[in-house]
């Protein structure tokens, strides 16, 4: 499992997924994330995987995930347990899939994309019965068999492609294994020669060449008699279901079957003519918009000259059509017309109305707020802050009756301050009338004379405040009525103007809904064209691209059947039919390069026969060899380090010993060889 989850992530990092994981981080993923790397995965071999799977119903994405993997081929139960686990995201069912998507990442690509254009549409076949249904789902095969073809062509066409360079060096490669096998050969036919044996051989591999030739040959009849027993099966369909049809309409007619059949009959081939007939329109309009557009690509190129020539024709002939548009209306005084163009005239002249009315509406609009903008300006000037809004104005209100309210409450706080004070004043005449001098009252005086100068002051200072803050009121108010006096008539007018923008307000928003109801039919309307445009664009491009085929595919079949023409003149042997210089008959050509393939091979046997025979002894001497080089670079690797040794001059322990040679091995070369 860990070496599944490892190949998981390292193709994930590569190209073209690029995803930056880390085997924990994988491992870690929530069933959301997972299922977001599948989609991805699933995006990259089929573009119609892209969804937000946020918006996907589960049992939806589930339908498109089998119904994918089925035709890509994941062997799996696809059971219930398959399906929630899918659809829950749950790691033990995305991981393998994961796992088999991403080790056969290209296959499966081809695969998919193949699978849109050779998936079989299984049809039932009561539905086969109608003539429409049975010749589109024959047009469908016929178009999946030529997809095939033309698929098989394209992918020998890119297999068999090579630039010159890799060309050179094959045909180099080739003309030195030409040398080769010529050289082969002779030995072999000298060797041969006087082998007794050797032509019977000879009879046997060619006996064995015509087999396998006609194994081949049997091999493509019977292709060919599958493919012809499909059509016939096919055909076999629709007669059955004719057969069935007038079946059931003898067993309904009764007696008048005979005249049911060929009811029947004649409108089969009414409806077979009118086929062929609208076949036919289509060719030739197909034919006349290829021929045009043969014509325009055969034209010359279109000069500046020319474009500014026909833009002065365009202009000369829209002056014509103005004229006679004059023209027309001059002499068209029809008095049936009389009275739509009265009408016309009334609504044209309110439309003039109605919009004069708005010109001037705005004019006054702009005028206003010109008037009101200057105000503004001189208020500043005079007061030196901005003339205040609406909303301002009412901030400044509720602050100026925070401020009152505070003022009257300060003014009773005071009333009973004084009231108070008065009070103690009276207490303090009451005691000295009773005793002038008594104990402590000359201290307690003295406080309260000093508490009185300072209630005295703080009086005095809080009247001032309160005499100020009511003279400021007093300025305001009469401020604010100043201002109101002034601001009265254009608020009036203000008013009127109002009501005014409001009555054109609700004329332009049923003006302006009539207007987008209007231009939403017009979208609709150009949106429907324009498909409708690109559709007829796209059986244009079509059918060009068919009969460019049918042509490519007339022109090889007549060649070939030029082919096949002059073949049988040569074999004919009529006068001046001859393939080349050298054979007869292209036949003749084939079986003389048949027959020197033949020979080759016979060689190449025989060249094989003894490469197998000498391999063992071969590959034993060139083992010897290899063993014998190893053991040249270590003789030469030790007797430079010893000559390197007697240079440095050292002359002692090992190097010493290794320059000393024992008298019973001198001058002798020990070489062993396995």
């Amino acid at each position: 499992m860990a070496a599944q989850l490892k190949e998981i992530v390292d193709r994930l990092n590569a190209e073209p997924f690029n995803c930056d994981l880390s085997l924990v981080g994988f491992d870690e993923k929530d069933p959301f994330e997972l299922m977001e790397i599948l989609k991805k995965v699933l995006t990259f071999l089929d573009p119609k995987h892209d969804v937000d799977l946020r918006e996907e119903k589960p049992d939806a994405m589930y339908q498109r995930i089998a119904e994918f993997l089925q035709i890509l081929g994941y062997q799996c139960s696809f059971d219930r347990e398959f399906q929630e686990g899918l659809m829950a995201g749950d790691k033990n069912t995305i991981h393998p899939i994961l796992y088999w998507l991403l080790n056969h990442l290209e296959l499966l690509r081809k695969r998919a994309y193949l699978a849109k254009f050779c998936m079989n549409l299984e049809v039932p076949e009561e539905f086969l019965r109608e003539e429409q249904v049975f010749s589109t789902h024959q047009h469908y095969k016929e178009l999946q068999s030529q997809f095939k073809a033309t698929h098989s062509h394209v992918e020998q066409e890119r297999q068999g492609r090579m630039n010159p360079a890799d060309l050179q060096r094959e045909v180099q490669q080739l003309d030195a294994e030409r040398e080769q096998l010529a050289q082969k050969i002779q030995l072999l036919k000298a060797k041969t020669e006087r082998d007794e044996g050797f032509a019977q051989l000879l009879q046997v591999t060619s006996m064995l060449r015509k087999e396998q030739e006609e194994e081949a040959r049997l091999a493509e009849k019977l292709a060919e008699q599958k493919y012809q027993l499909e059509q016939t099966e096919q055909l076999y369909i629709e007669r059955s279901a004719r057969l069935r049809e007038m079946r059931e309409a003898q067993m309904n007619e009764g007696e008048g079957s005979a005249e049911a059949m060929l009811k029947m009959l004649s409108t089969e081939v009414i409806k077979g003519r009118e086929a062929l007939q609208r076949v036919r329109r289509e060719a030739e309009d197909k034919m006349d918009r290829l021929r045009e557009m043969d014509s325009a690509l055969s034209e010359p190129p279109v000069t500046k000259m020319d474009i500014d020539s026909l833009e002065n024709e365009i202009q000369a002939m829209q002056n014509e059509m103005q004229s006679l548009d004059e023209k027309l209306n001059e002499q068209n005084q029809d008095s049936r017309l009389a009275v739509y163009k009265q009408q016309a005239n009334l609504v044209a002249k309110k439309k003039e109305a109605v919009l004069k009315d708005k010109k001037t509406i705005e004019d006054e609009r702009d005028i206003l707020s010109k008037e009101l903008s200057i105000k503004e300006r001189e208020y500043e000037e005079m007061k030196g802050h901005k003339y205040m809004k609406r909303d301002d104005f009412k901030n400044y209100a509720a602050a100026l009756r925070d401020k009152s309210a505070k003022f009257k409450r300060l003014k009773a706080e005071l009333a009973e301050l004084r009231q108070e004070l008065a009070e103690l004043e009276k207490t303090e005449q009451s005691l000295k009338e009773k005793d002038p001098t008594p104990l402590g009252l000359v201290e307690t005086e003295q406080m309260l004379e000093k508490a009185s100068v300072e209630k005295s002051q703080v009086d005095r200072a809080k009247g001032k405040t309160l005499d100020e803050i009511s003279a400021i009121v007093q300025k305001i108010n009469t401020q604010l009525k100043e201002k109101k006096n002034k601001l009265a008539p254009q608020i009036k007018a203000l008013r009127s103007i109002r009501q005014n923008f409001q009555q054109v307000e609700v004329k332009y928003l049923e003006k302006k809904g009539q207007y987008d109801q209007a231009k939403t039919f017009v979208d609709a309307e150009l949106s429907k064209v324009s498909t409708d445009v690109k559709q007829l664009e796209q059986d244009v491009q079509d059918s060009e691209q068919n009969y460019f085929e049918l042509n490519m595919q007339l022109i090889t079949a007549e060649s070939k059947l030029q082919r096949a023409n002059f073949e049988t003149r040569c074999l004919r042997k009529e006068e001046g039919a001859r393939h080349s210089e050298e054979f007869a008959t292209l036949s003749d050509q084939y079986a003389a390069e048949i027959s020197k393939l033949d020979e080759q091979c016979r060689e190449l046997r025989k060249d094989q026969k003894v490469v197998k025979e000498s391999h063992e002894d071969n590959l034993k001497q060139k083992r010897a060899f290899v063993q014998l080089e190893q053991l040249m670079q270590i003789k030469f690797k030790v007797a430079k380090q010893e000559l390197q040794n007697l240079a440095e001059g050292r002359y002692g322990g090992i190097g010493a010993s290794r320059t000393v040679m024992d008298a019973s091995t001198a001058g002798v070369e020990r070489l062993v060889i396995e």
